[in-house]
């Protein structure tokens, strides 16, 4: 091989890690950016949180049962 040949060589290597680098960022954005990507289950987690917190006011005794009965009826 000549030493342009190298060269050719040497950028064609270049060019294809830094391409290879842009696709694997394009694809974790990707996974970052899309809905329920990462935590599928988040809807659900928030969902058991709030059922969380009407049973500590309930166990409080900050509501009555038919507040929390209502209130457990409208999450579920």
């Amino acid at each position: 091989m000549t030493k342009g040949q190298k060269a050719l060589v040497k950028r064609g290597c270049i060019l294809m890690c830094g391409f290879l680098i842009i696709v694997l960022l394009a694809i974790g954005a990707y996974y970052h950016c899309k809905p329920n990507g990462c935590h599928p289950h988040k809807s659900l987690s928030s969902h058991q949180d709030a059922l969380d917190i009407v049973r500590a006011r309930y166990a409080r005794g900050e509501i009555s049962s038919e507040e929390f009965n209502e209130l457990k009826k409208n999450l579920e």
